[in-house]
């Protein structure tokens, strides 16, 4: 029987091997993006370090416990899919297993080629780079086109419908390319019959982009759909005390399941209690108390930090500084916490950073973290947050932190719970 069942697999191999068909050959989880300045907010930085909160596919990823690697992206503002096109080698070269597609909007702005055909081309070229993707063995996510509240006229509201339609029969038909259609989370359904519009405080420009709240909700509908395509992955690792920088160095931070639930410091005018080895600050506007509370999933403690802000961009701050004598130039670090906010008031955003500062040089890594000038999520969440990998420069050392951070829009506040946080030594990166 097993001579058989050999036999028949090897068989199976070879016929796949024939048609370039491998099993497993790409990973779903492991994900690029092509398309315009929607793509490029995957980033907040050119070294594509800090993560955006402006981002519905990180807000998707947090959402979903990290399930995805998310590494290099290309987007560039202004872009159009024909110029998208160009990177669309670039983006299969990095062998994810994934491509996340965004773009057309600027085709039809600027009436590419023509007024009258710009959806249809947008289209074509959209179909273009997901025929290129399947044929290496890539999932495909496209975007339909929102549009943008600049397209209030008939004829440019007909080109977006026009590019819609034929990416949904595109899609029905064609096995591996997923639609993800954000419009009714972030746009307003009855607004006109000739115009589009976003619905109240979800762009930072009032036209285009979304901000981290209109990004939050799109992110939340798309974790559905990636959540169904994609097979689960670890996001969070650390589990127990065991996880400390004396057994082998792979997490470079004490108390990462913050037990003892006593023993941290309070700073600059916060009050309560902090696990061993963690601090607490916060500006001089803010109101920030600390508090210990037994994990629900019975997982050591978690920090609670009650927040009242008084101004735009005043902050609270959990964090911890690296021993130096625990890690060194030349390894790979990402930091990852598991959060939940409760009853968020005018807040701009809760992040996670892995800051380093080499030779006199600061290198900031994190993880949704959006400007304070623009709102965030209005409702209760639970993310996990997780920096992208970052090599430590040579240079003499100055210093390596992990913190979680809660900024506000304006007056108001939030609850922080912090699940588990931590700073994890990889080998390789992505």
């Amino acid at each position: 029987m097993f001579s058989i069942l050999g036999a028949v697999e090897r068989q199976f191999s070879t016929f796949l091997a024939a048609r370039s068909v491998l099993p497993h050959r790409r990973l779903s989880h492991v994900v690029t993006a092509l398309g315009d300045s929607r793509v490029a907010a995957v980033y907040a930085d050119l070294n594509q370090r800090i993560y955006s909160g402006y981002s519905p596919l990180n807000w998707a990823n947090a959402l979903s416990d990290q399930r995805m690697v998310i590494g290099t992206t290309f987007g560039v503002s202004g872009d159009r899919t024909d110029q998208a096109l160009a990177r669309l080698s670039a983006a299969i070269a990095t062998g994810a297993g994934t491509l996340y597609i965004q773009c057309g909007l600027n085709d039809i702005a600027q009436q590419y080629p023509t007024a009258g055909t710009s959806g249809a081309t947008a289209a074509a070229n959209i179909m273009v780079m997901a025929e290129a993707a399947r044929a290496v063995g890539m999932l495909v996510v496209i975007e339909i086109e929102v549009g943008s509240s600049a397209m209030n006229t008939a004829a440019l509201v007909g080109q977006v419908v026009e590019l819609n339609e034929r990416l949904y029969e595109y899609a029905e038909r064609t096995p591996g390319v997923h639609l993800h259609d954000a419009r009714p989370i972030v746009l307003q359904a009855d607004y006109s019959a000739t115009a589009l519009a976003y619905r109240t405080n979800y762009t930072y420009d009032g036209t285009t982009h979304v901000n981290a709240r209109g990004a939050y909700y799109w992110g939340k509908s798309l974790a559905t759909l990636l959540q169904a395509i994609m097979s689960p992955r670890f996001g969070m690792r650390i589990i127990n005390r065991a996880d400390a920088p004396s057994n082998g160095r792979r997490n470079y931070l004490d108390s990462p399941v913050f037990v003892p639930a006593t023993g941290g410091t309070t700073q600059n005018g916060t009050t309560g209690t902090l696990p061993a080895s963690w601090l607490g600050t916060k500006n001089a506007g803010a109101t920030v108390a600390f508090s210990t509370q037994d994990d629900a999933a019975g997982n050591g403690k978690n920090i609670v930090m009650a927040a009242t802000f008084a101004a735009q961009a005043d902050y609270g701050r959990i964090f911890q500084d690296v021993n130096p004598a625990n890690w060194d130039n030349g390894e790979i670090v990402e930091a990852v916490a598991k959060v939940t906010v409760n009853s968020p008031n005018n807040l701009a955003t809760v992040y996670l950073n892995a800051q380093a500062n080499i030779g006199g040089t600061s290198y900031d890594n994190m993880c949704l973290n959006s400007p304070a000038a623009q709102m965030g999520p209005d409702e209760a969440y639970t993310v996990t947050l997780k920096t992208r990998p970052f090599l430590l420069p040579a240079g003499s050392k100055g210093w390596l932190s992990c913190a979680l951070w809660a900024q506000g829009y304006g007056a108001g506040g939030a609850s922080v719970v912090a699940h588990h946080m931590a700073m994890r030594r990889r080998d390789v990166a992505y």
